[in-house]
């Protein structure tokens, strides 16, 4: 349900259809930061926790003028970052395993318990678990992936609104790309992002893996996970991704990129690669 709002001291007022309400509202330090943010709509909410109020925060931000970008490639159980001086960030986010695990424990609960109460209990318990500890994961990439970004005022991602229609694999892919929110994390990332000034731009991701960001050309497996070109190129597909999204966004912004503009040297890229955990620790 949708109501008219009003916060004045402690207290949240509520105009409904049968009256008006008043509930005093005890403010953590988490909400001290929208003290002078325009309120919006406001939701009543109830699950088996209790009944909550849901209110819609807004602020007005200048985006500015990006100088670089740096490019995000997502995936499965990594978040890969190219930055604008050439070098490259893998954070190994386990996001997989995590839902890998938990898809598991809830096939597990189904079988064993076709009906009941204590069923639905369980399978909802875990699930809140699930989107817990992948909440707080997508906050903490993406605070990192801003703060990363600030510098050069740009943030490049892949529009992914199409792959689960127009990729084809296995059941267990398929499957498995269902249950990846990486939509979820983009709008995160999008509006932490705008809340510090910083651009984003959505590229198109088709081939952005397998074209050569020095020439432009058809790269071809070379080991594990190792692309290579004739030009001479060689790196591992996912900073092959992030360096083709960060020209890419560029591209979008009107600048030369190769193969257009001067060529780069050539050699073998490999990204610096953090755990989600370890980054924090190193980084802050």
């Amino acid at each position: 349900h949708l109501f008219k709002l009003d916060i004045e001291g402690g207290f949240i007022k509520l105009s409904t259809p049968s009256g008006r309400l008043e509930l005093e509202f005890y403010r953590a330090k988490y909400h001290e930061k929208f003290r002078e943010w325009k309120i919006g709509q406001a939701w009543l909410v109830k699950n088996s926790k209790g009944s909550f109020i849901n209110i819609v925060f807004s602020e007005e931000v200048e985006v500015r003028e990006p100088k670089a970008f740096v490019g995000v490639d997502l995936n499965e159980n990594n978040v890969t970052l190219s930055l604008p001086e050439g070098d490259f960030i893998q954070i190994i986010t386990h996001e997989r395993e995590i839902r890998t695990g938990y898809f598991l424990k809830r096939r597990r609960i189904q079988k064993k318990l076709k009906t009941g109460k204590k069923r639905k209990e369980l399978l909802e318990k875990y699930g809140e678990r699930e989107r817990n500890r992948l909440n707080d994961l997508y906050h903490k990439l993406a605070n990192k992936i801003v703060e990363l970004a600030e510098r050069y005022g740009g943030i490049a991602l892949e529009d992914l609104t199409e792959i689960r229609n127009t990729i084809r694999y296995s059941a267990e892919m398929n499957g498995r790309l269902h249950r990846w929110s990486f939509r979820k994390l983009q709008s995160i990332i999008e509006y932490k992002a705008k809340l510090k000034g910083v651009s984003v731009v959505f590229v198109d991701p088709a081939y952005s893996s397998s074209l050569c960001p020095i020439c432009g050309g058809k790269l071809s497996p070379n080991g594990h996970r190792v692309l290579k070109c004739e030009c001479g190129f060689e790196a591992d597909r996912d900073v092959v991704g992030s360096w083709n999204i960060r020209l890419r966004g560029l591209k979008m912004w009107g600048v030369s990129v190769p193969p257009e503009s001067q060529p780069m040297k050539t050699g073998g890229w490999k990204p610096t690669r953090y755990e989600i955990n370890t980054l924090h620790t190193l980084y802050g």
